[in-house]
Protein backbone atom coordinates (compact mmCIF):
# COMPACT_ATOMS: atom_id res chain seq x y z
CA UNK A 1 0.00 0.00 0.00
CA UNK A 2 1.32 3.39 -0.92
CA UNK A 3 -0.30 6.76 0.01
CA UNK A 4 1.17 10.02 -2.34
CA UNK A 5 0.26 12.52 -4.12
CA UNK A 6 -1.64 11.80 -7.35
CA UNK A 7 -0.40 13.07 -10.70
CA UNK A 8 -2.27 15.26 -13.28
CA UNK A 9 -2.03 12.22 -15.70
CA UNK A 10 -3.84 9.86 -13.32
CA UNK A 11 -6.30 12.44 -11.53
CA UNK A 12 -9.14 11.43 -14.26
CA UNK A 13 -8.98 8.18 -12.70
CA UNK A 14 -9.29 9.48 -9.29
CA UNK A 15 -12.46 11.21 -10.34
CA UNK A 16 -14.16 8.12 -11.94
CA UNK A 17 -12.94 6.63 -8.31
CA UNK A 18 -14.73 9.27 -6.63
CA UNK A 19 -17.81 8.77 -8.78
CA UNK A 20 -17.70 4.84 -8.24
CA UNK A 21 -17.62 5.41 -4.74
CA UNK A 22 -20.50 8.00 -4.74
CA UNK A 23 -22.92 5.91 -7.03
CA UNK A 24 -22.22 2.82 -4.21
CA UNK A 25 -23.68 5.03 -1.09
CA UNK A 26 -26.39 6.08 -3.36
CA UNK A 27 -27.26 2.29 -4.72
CA UNK A 28 -26.72 1.23 -0.92
CA UNK A 29 -28.38 4.03 0.35
CA UNK A 30 -25.57 4.67 2.70
CA UNK A 31 -24.75 8.60 1.36
CA UNK A 32 -23.04 9.83 5.05
CA UNK A 33 -21.69 12.47 3.17
CA UNK A 34 -24.64 13.24 1.02
CA UNK A 35 -22.21 13.63 -1.93
CA UNK A 36 -24.36 13.74 -5.18
CA UNK A 37 -22.83 11.67 -7.98
CA UNK A 38 -21.34 13.82 -10.65
CA UNK A 39 -21.75 17.03 -8.83
CA UNK A 40 -19.09 16.57 -5.73
CA UNK A 41 -16.50 14.93 -5.82
CA UNK A 42 -15.81 15.38 -9.69
CA UNK A 43 -12.86 14.80 -12.30
CA UNK A 44 -12.39 18.22 -12.11
CA UNK A 45 -12.40 18.53 -8.68
CA UNK A 46 -9.48 16.04 -9.02
CA UNK A 47 -8.16 17.26 -11.51
CA UNK A 48 -7.78 20.57 -9.98
CA UNK A 49 -6.75 19.22 -6.54
CA UNK A 50 -3.54 17.45 -8.45
CA UNK A 51 -2.89 20.58 -10.37
CA UNK A 52 -2.02 22.41 -7.27
CA UNK A 53 -0.29 19.28 -5.98
CA UNK A 54 -2.94 18.76 -2.69
CA UNK A 55 -5.11 16.00 -4.17
CA UNK A 56 -3.43 12.58 -2.38
CA UNK A 57 -4.30 8.81 -3.52
CA UNK A 58 -4.02 5.32 -2.11
CA UNK A 59 -2.99 2.15 -4.18
CA UNK A 60 -2.18 -0.72 -3.88
CA UNK A 61 -0.92 -2.12 -6.94
CA UNK A 62 -2.93 -0.77 -9.64
CA UNK A 63 -5.81 -0.48 -7.54
CA UNK A 64 -6.79 2.92 -5.99
CA UNK A 65 -8.01 2.07 -2.02
CA UNK A 66 -8.52 5.82 -1.08
CA UNK A 67 -8.56 9.44 -2.23
CA UNK A 68 -8.41 12.83 -0.58
CA UNK A 69 -7.43 16.37 -0.71
CA UNK A 70 -4.82 18.33 1.93
CA UNK A 71 -4.71 21.72 1.36
CA UNK A 72 -5.05 25.18 3.13
CA UNK A 73 -8.01 25.87 1.79
CA UNK A 74 -11.13 25.74 4.43
CA UNK A 75 -13.77 26.07 1.31
CA UNK A 76 -15.90 28.20 3.55
CA UNK A 77 -16.42 29.94 6.35
CA UNK A 78 -13.91 28.42 9.41
CA UNK A 79 -13.98 31.26 11.53
CA UNK A 80 -17.85 30.99 12.80
CA UNK A 81 -16.25 28.13 15.20
CA UNK A 82 -13.97 28.95 18.46
CA UNK A 83 -10.85 26.79 17.53
CA UNK A 84 -8.58 25.80 20.44
CA UNK A 85 -5.83 28.09 18.82
CA UNK A 86 -6.20 31.42 16.60
CA UNK A 87 -4.35 29.82 13.74
CA UNK A 88 -4.12 31.88 10.42
CA UNK A 89 -4.58 30.14 7.44
CA UNK A 90 -1.74 28.68 6.44
CA UNK A 91 -0.79 27.87 9.84
CA UNK A 92 -3.35 24.66 9.00
CA UNK A 93 -4.56 22.11 6.83
CA UNK A 94 -7.44 20.97 5.62
CA UNK A 95 -8.15 17.28 4.67
CA UNK A 96 -11.35 17.59 2.39
CA UNK A 97 -12.88 14.85 0.31
CA UNK A 98 -11.66 12.04 1.72
CA UNK A 99 -12.84 9.07 0.10
CA UNK A 100 -12.51 5.08 0.47
CA UNK A 101 -13.17 1.99 -1.94
CA UNK A 102 -16.21 0.44 -0.43
CA UNK A 103 -14.07 -2.86 -0.33
CA UNK A 104 -11.74 -1.73 1.78
CA UNK A 105 -13.74 0.01 4.28
CA UNK A 106 -13.80 -1.20 7.96
CA UNK A 107 -10.34 -2.46 7.58
CA UNK A 108 -7.90 0.48 9.66
CA UNK A 109 -7.14 2.15 6.62
CA UNK A 110 -9.04 5.53 7.71
CA UNK A 111 -6.57 5.33 10.58
CA UNK A 112 -3.88 5.21 8.62
CA UNK A 113 -4.85 8.11 6.16
CA UNK A 114 -5.32 10.37 9.59
CA UNK A 115 -1.67 9.33 10.61
CA UNK A 116 -0.26 9.84 7.27
CA UNK A 117 -1.95 13.66 7.03
CA UNK A 118 -0.68 14.31 10.84
CA UNK A 119 2.56 12.89 9.45
CA UNK A 120 2.27 15.12 6.76
CA UNK A 121 1.73 18.16 8.32
CA UNK A 122 4.73 17.69 10.56
CA UNK A 123 6.87 17.67 8.17
CA UNK A 124 5.35 20.89 6.63
CA UNK A 125 5.32 22.83 9.83
CA UNK A 126 1.82 23.19 9.95
CA UNK A 127 0.26 23.38 13.36
CA UNK A 128 -3.25 21.85 13.14
CA UNK A 129 -5.32 19.42 10.83
CA UNK A 130 -8.77 20.90 10.34
CA UNK A 131 -11.67 19.28 8.72
CA UNK A 132 -15.33 19.31 8.60
CA UNK A 133 -18.15 16.88 7.70
CA UNK A 134 -21.53 16.62 7.84
CA UNK A 135 -23.50 15.96 10.76
CA UNK A 136 -25.10 12.77 9.91
CA UNK A 137 -21.92 11.77 8.60
CA UNK A 138 -21.16 8.96 11.44
CA UNK A 139 -18.80 7.10 10.16
CA UNK A 140 -16.56 9.61 9.71
CA UNK A 141 -17.04 11.79 13.13
CA UNK A 142 -16.61 8.39 15.14
CA UNK A 143 -13.07 7.71 12.65
CA UNK A 144 -11.87 10.94 13.38
CA UNK A 145 -12.57 11.17 17.61
CA UNK A 146 -11.02 7.96 17.32
CA UNK A 147 -7.86 9.43 15.70
CA UNK A 148 -7.55 11.92 17.82
CA UNK A 149 -9.55 15.00 16.70
CA UNK A 150 -11.65 16.97 18.79
CA UNK A 151 -15.34 18.69 17.63
CA UNK A 152 -14.94 22.82 18.43
CA UNK A 153 -18.48 23.44 17.11
CA UNK A 154 -21.36 23.23 14.33
CA UNK A 155 -21.50 25.79 11.72
CA UNK A 156 -22.94 27.11 8.22
CA UNK A 157 -19.81 27.73 6.38
CA UNK A 158 -21.15 29.54 3.55
CA UNK A 159 -21.63 26.60 1.31
CA UNK A 160 -24.69 26.29 -1.05
CA UNK A 161 -25.00 22.86 -0.62
CA UNK A 162 -28.17 21.59 -0.74
CA UNK A 163 -29.45 20.29 2.32
CA UNK A 164 -26.56 20.66 4.41
CA UNK A 165 -27.16 23.70 6.34
CA UNK A 166 -24.28 23.34 9.40
CA UNK A 167 -21.13 21.30 9.25
CA UNK A 168 -19.31 19.68 12.31
CA UNK A 169 -15.93 21.17 12.11
CA UNK A 170 -12.88 19.05 14.47
CA UNK A 171 -9.36 19.88 14.83
CA UNK A 172 -6.02 17.79 15.69
CA UNK A 173 -3.56 20.28 16.68
CA UNK A 174 -0.40 18.90 16.13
Amino acid sequence: MEIRKCTVAEAEIVGEFYDGVVKFMNDNNVNYTKWLYKIFPTTSYAVDAARAGTQFVCTDGEKILAAFVLNENPEGDYSKVAWSQNLAVGEFLVLHALAIAPDCQRRGLGKKFMDFCASYAVEKNYRALRLDVVPTNFPAKKLYEACGFKFVGAADLGRTFLGIPQFCLYERNL
